[in-house]
């Protein structure tokens, strides 16, 4: 299959990503914003972030970034760009992040081995109930609300019901330290599996797990999807993010250089353009 520079058109692969994605650079305590094939990608005004990592937006386009070094998770509001901390309480080493059509927060607390929520208006942290965490990772929320949690130390990804009915481990088969997550409309959910240096996709409904076709993954970390048939991973040990099709195949490396150790990544809502 032919490849070229992101945001090239290629027989049979994703449609060009519409821009931009934002990057969380862990390794020079920055966030990078990936723009459109043509400009140059830039940094995001933060103050004082250390070790960043996951993002997340809500539909404001206000965006979240887990302050991991700190121990706390920063706002940067879409109008004016302005900082502010999200009122937490014992945050300890915060990664995977996710926020719901509420507006509801969701961060993933690794070292307290629990996921809490923090409402749209800061009214509160509560914590989600769940049962044998250990260093939970990644975050992502399905149509209907369902929570999916990687669950790093214990290899699964676990699933925490919208209705309340419990939690469930997801079918997956030989994860070895899962990290990143990304669910696509049709529900399917997508698994960095970063101990076996490659993405498996769990389909929905059948709970049919695959690998998706990848080359050269090491300690692959967050995760998203386009919309328009693209998957995105942060490479983490390889200092880059590459795009490959859902499928798999069609797999390029995005220009941005100088990453240490990506992290996170996350589109800006669909519908609105953002830079």
């Amino acid at each position: 299959m032919p490849t070229g520079p992101a945001g090239a058109a290629q027989e049979n692969g994703p449609s060009p990503a519409r821009a931009p994605l934002f990057v969380s650079d862990y390794g020079n305590n920055r966030v990078v914003r990936l723009p459109a094939i043509g400009d140059s990608p830039s940094t995001v005004p933060l103050d004082g972030v250390v070790r960043p990592t996951g993002l997340a937006w809500d539909a404001a386009r206000d965006l979240y970034v887990a302050d991991t070094g700190n121990n706390r998770v920063v706002k940067v509001v879409a109008k004016g760009g302005e900082q502010s901390t999200v009122p937490t309480v014992g945050l300890s080493r915060p990664l995977g992040l996710a926020v719901d059509v509420h507006g509801t927060l969701y961060i993933a607390d690794s070292f307290n081995d629990r996921v809490v929520k923090v409402p749209a208006d800061g009214g509160g942290q509560t914590t989600v109930p769940t049962t044998g965490l250990l260093h939970p990772w990644g975050l992502a929320l399905g149509a209907g609300g369902d929570l999916y949690i990687s669950d790093f130390v214990n290899d699964r990804v676990v699933k925490v019901a919208a209705d309340g009915s419990g939690q469930t481990t997801v079918p997956a088969v030989g994860l070895s330290q899962p990290t990143g997550l990304a669910l696509n409309a049709a529900g399917d959910l997508y698994i960095s599996d970063s101990g076996n240096n490659r993405v498996v996709k769990v389909s929905a409904g059948s709970g049919t797990q695959s690998t998706v076709p990848t080359t050269g993954l090491s300690d692959p970390l967050g995760l998203a999807l386009d919309g328009r048939g693209g998957l995105y991973v942060a490479d983490g040990l390889n200092n880059r993010v590459v795009r490959v099709a859902e499928t798999g195949g069609d797999q390029v490396t995005l220009p941005a250089s100088g990453l240490n150790t990506p992290t996170g990544v996350a589109f800006p809502p669909a519908d609105k353009a953002v830079g």
